[in-house]
């Protein structure tokens, strides 16, 4: 059984994701398009901006089909910066400000990029590789004043304020030189399992992920509305649902460019300063809130469209959520290669626990089996999600072979593993590559997971297999513990045996501070393993 949804109008050939941003401005020119702190920036003035900055760079040298990296957080930069590259035609590769060294070489070196922008707190490490890149241009924002302060490398172009580039345009018709099949983004996937991959995603691509949200929440109309960006935008979550829907619906982005977990004051003031209509976030943040002592049903009662991306919610999170609010956390399933979301649980009444809904309305969605893919499984089996459409990207930037295992007759195999029930809602179940399989049985490692986050001193919990000479694979726990809790491997294990078959139950129990996650809350399994080296 496949859900192939119809009727979708396609994207125009010769639309583009600037286009957004044209129509809103036109449509409504006094609108606040930014808030962030003090400063607000209208929609009129904001495609001012970037008309400008568009003609700052094409004065410069910058032109369509060329590869230019953001490293920057949520910040006014990163909207006009994006949209002026966009409008040229150039390729955007969104960098996370997290990479550095080898990692960040190789995404530089690979793909050619000729210009960088960034903040000039992020130049020491920035410095450790330009040199070997083929980078000619380097722009900053300043935060810090950081770049007056440090000696330039040999052969490392010297940074230049962003505000340099902003030159008056030649013309206030004139339209963007993308089309909609061009290359808009080359965006990394997160690195969750190895080396990051660039992600090809077009114009299309980009244009379809941002109207099936917009047909989704169709019934959140409210002139202006608020967005908490709290998710990077160089992430796609936050790239397709944060920043381009927002501009899209001619909504209101309130710009969140740091926070620290371990401190929500200032969210929470955020909130009740800008009485956002839409919050999406990924678990981890869900988590913290509803652990807060401060949160109150009050603090968010402004919220109608709550969602959650990127990982997994705790189940504990989802109920304690509804309690407060009455309201769900809207829980959504995506990935880099598909431009965002490609499920969301039903609007406005939200979904069963656990379940990230049904395909959105240009996705066509089906499970097969894994060690046959051309099998589609019954409902209540489990089998690889595959999905396809207007969102599936173009294929890995220089990697056809890896495209070609992925993307088979149209159709993305996810490397997810679900189950639909008989309405058509999916679950995920765990990833493929992430299978645990000790003595010939199969554990999922979120099935234990959800086990051990039921306990009251369990914060974060991650599971991974371990190689064993005997079972093949045995079943690891790293578990954090909230402040001020006490609790033994034991008491954790016999949890488990209490709930779970004894194949399931960790073979060890190791305590850490923190589960190494990306920036969407996504474990980093790579890095279990290498701290479960260190612990033997």
């Amino acid at each position: 059984m496949s859900n192939v949804s119809s009727g979708f109008p396609a994207t125009a050939d010769d639309d583009c994701v600037p286009n957004l941003l044209e129509r809103s401005a036109a449509r409504s020119p006094n609108a606040i398009a930014i808030a962030i702190g003090e400063t607000r920036i209208s929609y009129s003035e904001l495609a001012q901006g970037v008309r400008s900055l568009e003609q700052g760079m094409a004065e410069l040298g910058i032109r369509k089909g060329d590869r230019v990296a953001l490293m920057l957080p949520n910040t006014p930069a990163y909207v006009m910066t994006s949209y002026a590259l966009l409008r040229i035609g150039a390729v955007i590769l969104n960098v996370s400000p997290q990479s550095q060294g080898s990692e960040l070489l190789h995404i530089l070196r690979e793909t050619e990029a000729m210009a960088l922008f960034t903040l000039d707190v992020f130049l020491p490490g920035l410095y450790k590789v330009l040199d070997k890149s083929l980078i000619k241009y380097l722009f900053i924002s300043s935060v810090q004043g950081l770049e007056k302060k440090l000696p330039v490398p040999e052969r490392t172009p010297i940074p230049r304020y962003l505000e340099e580039l902003f030159r008056p345009p030649k013309s206030s018709t004139e339209r963007p030189a993308s089309v909609a099949d061009d290359l808009a983004v080359i965006q990394f996937t997160s690195g969750a399992t190895g080396t990051p991959k660039g992600v090809m995603l077009s114009h299309r691509n980009l244009l379809a992920s941002v109207r099936q949200s917009a047909v989704w929440m169709n019934a959140a109309e409210l002139p202006n509305a608020g967005v908490l960006c709290v998710i990077p935008f160089f992430h796609v979550f936050g790239m397709t649902i944060g920043l381009h829907l927002t501009i899209a619906k001619g909504y209101r982005l309130i710009l969140v460019p740091r926070f620290d977990a371990l401190d929500l004051m200032p969210i929470l003031r955020l909130i009740e300063a800008e009485r956002p209509l839409s919050f999406p976030a990924v678990p981890t943040l869900w988590a913290a809130l509803m652990s807060h002592p401060l949160v109150k049903q009050e603090s968010l009662a402004s919220i109608r469209v709550a969602s959650s991306g990127g990982a997994s919610l705790p189940e504990w999170v989802q109920r304690k959520y509804r309690e407060l609010t009455g309201l769900p956390i809207y829980e959504a399933y995506g990935l880099s290669e598909a431009a965002g979301a490609t499920h969301c649980s039903p609007f406005p009444q939200g979904g069963p626990l656990g379940s990230i809904g049904s395909p959105l309305s240009a996705v066509a969605a089906k499970l097969c089996d894994p060690s046959d893919p051309e099998r589609e499984v019954s409902d209540g089996e489990v089998g690889e999600l595959a999905v396809r459409g207007e969102v599936v990207m173009r294929g890995y930037f220089g990697n056809p072979t890896l495209t070609d295992k992925v993307i088979r007759n149209g159709w993305l195999f996810t490397g997810d593993l679900a189950r639909r029930d008989a309405e058509g809602l999916y679950f995920i179940v765990d990833r493929k590559d992430d299978l645990i399989i000790t003595s010939g049985y199969n554990v999922y490692p979120s099935e234990v997971e959800a086990v051990l986050s039921r306990h009251p001193a369990v914060a974060d919990v991650a599971v991974s297999g371990r190689a064993d000479r005997l079972r093949g694979q045995v079943v690891i726990a790293h578990v954090v513990l909230r402040p001020n809790t006490v609790i033994t491997t034991e008491e954790l294990a016999q949890l488990c045996r209490d709930n779970l078959p004894d194949y399931k139950v960790p073979r060890s129990v190791l305590f850490t501070d923190r589960v190494p996650r990306n920036p969407a809350g996504k474990t980093l399994r790579k890095d279990l393993k290498k701290a479960e080296g260190e612990s033997l």
